[in-house]
């Protein structure tokens, strides 16, 4: 192996100077020129987002009704549905508690091959079979266990309903080191990564929580809904548009638009990618027709995309739908001044809702007893004896079915053609960019700035220091913090030999960042917010970023031939610049700085190392990083290897990756060099 520091010479990182051509730079300021100078408040970013949001929603035909039938088939293709075994439920039982009027029971059931959900069944004691309600928890923790999830449960078993409540894929018991976690950013971004969206896995698994409650004596299969708040909530709302056994639902602080999730703050187990392609939210609504529904929304609720405004929207496409089919009473709101949750007086109208639905009567009322909750340890499953390796974790999960997919691919034969086919499809599903005009600026601190109009209506903002000798060799950086934060002494260390430098702020970087996304983003991963909005219009960060990254290059190599380029990018622009490479292949040299070395998630640990952009859904499915290397065919450095977790890698892990990149090029039958330190 050749020793990294010699090959960093070789590409001018190691620096000397050249005292005739330092002269000439005594003058430069450590602070770049800008290029766009567009004032922030304005957030060209945001406005582009929103108007490509806005040119969706008014391409979806309103006038035509949703086809319930298409409607299921288009979701089940969007989600990834369809990949997956439908095993025998094996529930069992782990502990009963006896309550005045009803039995609690803490079960577990096999939802997908191997995978285990943690339950608990509200059982009212007396003469059954009763109208059974799925009652999904929201994002409060300890999921299934949670105030507000107890009391909702108490509250139906209390007045004749079996209840069933569950912990959703990466909460309550199945987190991490089974502890409840916020499954919302780059955790349940990996299920993405994996091919099958958070918002499926949960759907498939609630899905199966019917087939649990239609398995049971104590259960009318005829009269069985749905209720939850907030995430919970669109689960529900989901789930009682894609089963027919679901004959009544009470979404919960949870209903609005899809278009109100644009550039504003959701988790991603509620992000259907591609969704605004086809459907609005009153469209999905339009296809549980003739079911109950019963909508709850808070005139308190600070999410924009559950507002009250944003619900009426979408119950009044849905309304319509209902009349067509003669029963409009069969789908209302209700409104509470209250803030974002899930209150006794909702769970009061939600159960009236169902009694309706149901033809439920009562001689004495609603039982509106104090609701006693429960030890979450007392409901917990693995308190009492089940086997943790049964519970899986979102991790856990990923690398038991990727380790399956390594195997596929290892003992397959790979074309290289075909790989690179199903990569585009990955990330274009909104097609590719392309350039229109070139515009030099006057220049500024000895940088030319130029400016790169493309056909989406991007301005790409590019800062030139051309080769003052004849070395004709030019770095062209895509910093992952924005071209404001790279490294200056690296930088005028270069220029000083007298080499070429290029740095460029990518789509939402630098100058192009969003000011309004990033404040949404807040303590979570940056791009939450823009990275969550651009999939659901069925695009990606790293999608854009590609492309961006394939003109660029063409453009430089171009204008500036026959200059020897090197790409230099870290994190996740480095991702980028590899897949931009294997696409787009050129003489280009790449030096990529702290590379994740593989889209499996750690099982331990923060998972913020690395920003939202670096998702592309189903990249672990087609084959991972190494497979991304394995196809480039120039040579490729590596200057630091890292888990997503943020751990650097060991030098067995660093051994691993290169046998596999060696493999893989050998049955792609591929050239290229790669080098790490």
């Amino acid at each position: 192996m050749i020793d990294f520091k010699i090959c960093l010479v070789s590409f001018g990182i190691l620096m000397g100077l050249n005292s005739s051509i330092q002269a000439q730079q005594q003058q430069r300021r450590a602070v770049l020129p800008s290029v766009l100078a567009i004032p922030a408040e304005i957030d060209p970013i945001k406005v582009m987002v929103e108007d490509q949001a806005e040119q969706l929603i008014g391409a979806l035909d309103y006038e035509k009704a949703a086809n319930p039938q298409d409607m299921n088939k288009l979701v089940r293709k969007n989600l990834k549905l369809d990949g997956y075994a439908i095993p025998p439920l094996d529930m069992q039982l782990i502990s009963s508690i006896e309550q005045d009027n009803y039995t609690v029971h803490s079960l577990i059931f096999q939802s997908l091959p191997g995978l285990y959900v943690p339950a608990s069944l509200y059982v009212p004691k007396g003469n059954g079979p009763f109208p059974a309600i799925l009652n999904s928890h929201g994002h409060w923790p300890p999921g299934r266990r949670s105030e507000i999830v107890q009391r909702t449960a108490h509250m139906l078993a209390s007045n004749g309903y079996v209840c069933l409540c569950i912990d959703a894929m990466g909460s309550g018991e199945r987190g991490r080191e089974h502890e409840h976690e916020y499954h919302g950013a780059n955790l349940g971004s990996a299920m993405l990564d994996l091919g099958t969206p958070l918002m499926g896995i949960q759907l498939l698994e609630n899905s199966r929580a019917i087939d649990l409650l239609c398995s049971l004596p104590e259960v009318d299969p005829e009269r069985i809904g749905a209720t939850g708040a907030s995430g919970g909530g669109n689960q529900t709302m989901w789930l009682a548009a894609m089963d027919p056994r679901i004959k009544a639902a009470v979404p919960v602080v949870s209903v609005g638009t899809f278009r109100a999730y644009i550039m504003n703050s959701n988790c991603v187990c509620e992000l259907h990618p591609n969704g605004l392609l086809h459907f609005e939210e009153g469209q999905l609504l339009q296809t549980m027709a003739p079911k109950a529904i019963k909508i709850i929304s808070a005139l308190k609720d600070g999410n924009a995309a559950f507002n009250a405004h944003q619900m009426l929207k979408s119950f009044r496409i849905a309304k319509e739908a209902f009349a067509r089919q003669g029963v409009p009473e069969r789908i209302d709101y209700e409104l509470f001044d209250e803030p974002h949750s899930y209150t006794t007086e909702m769970n009061i109208s939600m159960i009236k809702w169902f009694d309706g639905a149901f033809g439920a009567t009562r001689e004495k009322g609603l039982q509106l007893d104090n609701v006693l909750l429960l030890d979450t340890n007392e409901l917990a499953v693995l308190k009492h004896g089940v086997k943790q390796e049964l519970i899986l974790s979102i991790p856990d999960f990923i690398s038991r079915e990727f380790s399956r997919i390594e195997s596929r691919i290892a003992t397959s034969t790979l074309d290289k053609m075909d790989y690179k086919k199903q990569l585009r499809a990955l990330l274009y599903t909104g097609g590719t960019d392309s350039l229109l005009r070139v515009q030099t600026l006057e220049s500024q601190q000895g940088w030319q700035r130029v400016m790169l109009e493309t056909s989406m209506r991007q301005l790409i903002p590019l800062l030139i220091s051309l080769p003052l000798t004849d070395s004709n060799t030019l770095h062209v950086y895509f910093p992952s913090m924005g071209k404001q934060q790279v490294a200056m002494q690296e930088i005028e260390a270069l220029r000083n030999k007298g080499e070429g430098v290029v740095l460029i702020d990518l789509f939402g970087l630098g100058e192009r960042s969003s000011t309004t996304a990033d404040k949404i983003d807040g303590a979570l991963p940056r791009f939450h917010t823009l990275s969550r909005s651009l999939l659901w219009m069925g695009r990606s960060m790293m999608g854009i970023w590609v492309s961006e990254i394939g003109l660029i290059n063409a453009y430089l190599q171009q204008e500036y031939k026959p200059s020897k380029q090197t790409l230099v990018a870290d994190r996740e622009t480095a991702i980028a610049a590899l897949i931009s490479n294997v696409l787009n292949p050129s003489e280009q040299e790449l030096l990529l700085r702290e590379l994740p070395i593989s889209y499996l998630p750690g099982a331990t640990g923060a998972l913020d190392r690395y920003n939202m952009a670096i998702h592309i859904p189903g990249i672990l499915h087609w084959g991972d990083i190494p497979m991304l290397l394995a196809l480039n065919e120039q040579r490729v450095m590596i200057d630091g290897l890292y888990q997503l977790d943020g751990k650097p890698c060991e030098i067995a892990n660093k051994e691993q990756l290169k046998n596999k990149v060696k493999h893989y090029k050998k049955q792609l039958k591929n050239q290229g060099t790669l080098l790490t330190n």
